[in-house]
């Protein structure tokens, strides 16, 4: 069901008109379809069906590097098949007490870095510029927030003029760092950030719709030596559904499993608490039933011990297919 056909299906547990749905009532059913497919998505178990893979490319000598957080909320496993290397996890707080200033070669530990604004530092102290791929972006006000040499904090806004780049600021030259970056309004265009000029170097990107940048960042140990692909498992960010023709990530079997969570936030405003136990008790079963699922795929058979069938790496000697178990 879509995003759509799940307002109506609320709107008739509710006895409401769901043709055409009061603005205020339609605006209070979405709010409860959303908040009710956030909360199911985060409890545990629930995670694979929010997983996916993304990949960016190493740069030689550079240790730091960026996912976009719209649709990222934590990177769970990165590896390259070049070296057909798996990267091990460490905190921060290891990464600044046993090496705080890695030599380069090639990494087999990532270090999440929390969020980030921007997706690249400025080279260097530098005038910054934003401009959209949209010609008819001249009303929305972009604004940065940063730090200056010296460390100085500053503040800059101009209202964006469609495809030419404009400075943020012609006094202000000497941005080192960007915190902020956002738009007033959404843009129709992608709208970036440039240092030096229109054609610099990009510092960060809204998407279509977005109206602020954030960036999961992560460090890669030791700090490559060369451009190798790497692979990221990520869980994504749970999406607020606002278009009619959004459809929730819940398979569309429990559907009814989010309609009964949003009908229980309805019920907050009405004294009804045999209808409120009615519902309560359809949803945990719906629920149960979705763990169920989401936990015991027919695929999955565990047993004692940590055996998993792998495939021979040991030359033309020895059989090339599955070399049975590996510890």
């Amino acid at each position: 069901m879509n995003f759509l056909t799940l307002k109506q299906r609320l709107a008739r547990r509710r006895g409401a008109v769901d043709g055409t749905l009061v603005t205020a009532t339609a605006t209070r059913y979405a709010d409860a379809l959303n908040e009710s497919q956030r909360t199911i998505l985060r409890q545990p178990g629930m995670d694979a069906l929010r997983q996916t893979t993304l990949t960016f490319a190493s740069v030689a000598s550079t240790q730091q590097y960026a996912l976009p957080v719209q649709g990222v909320a934590r990177v769970d496993r990165v590896f390259e098949t070049t070296n057909d290397r798996f990267l091990e996890y460490r905190p921060m707080s290891w990464l600044r007490t046993v090496d705080p200033d890695p030599s380069t070669g090639t990494p087999y530990l990532w270090v999440p870095a929390g969020y980030q604004e921007v997706h690249t530092k400025p080279s260097d102290a530098s005038e910054v510029f934003v401009k959209s791929t949209a010609a008819g972006d001249t009303t929305q006000t972009a604004y940065v927030e940063g730090m200056t040499s010296g460390g100085y904090t500053r503040t800059a806004s101009v209202t964006l003029t469609g495809t030419t780049a404009v400075t943020l600021s012609a006094t202000i030259t000497n941005f080192v760092r960007i915190t902020k970056f956002y738009l007033s309004a959404v843009g129709a265009g992608v709208v970036t950030l440039h240092e030096d000029s229109g054609s610099g170097t990009e510092l960060a990107k809204l998407a279509i719709g977005d109206t602020r940048a954030q960036y999961y960042s992560l460090y890669l140990y030791p700090t490559p030596s060369a451009a190798i692909t790497y692979t990221c498992d990520v869980t994504r960010s749970i999406p607020e559904m606002s278009n009619d023709t959004d459809e929730p990530l819940i398979p569309e079997d429990f559907h009814d499993v989010l309609l009964d969570a949003a009908e229980l936030r309805e019920l907050r405003k009405s004294d009804d608490p045999q209808r409120w136990q009615m519902v309560s008790a359809s949803y945990q079963d719906g629920l149960r039933h979705l763990r169920s699922w989401m936990k015991n795929h027919p695929s999955y058979a565990p047993v004692w011990g940590n055996v998993t069938p792998g495939f021979s790496r040991l030359g033309a000697w020895f059989p090339t297919d599955q070399s049975g178990p590996r510890f």
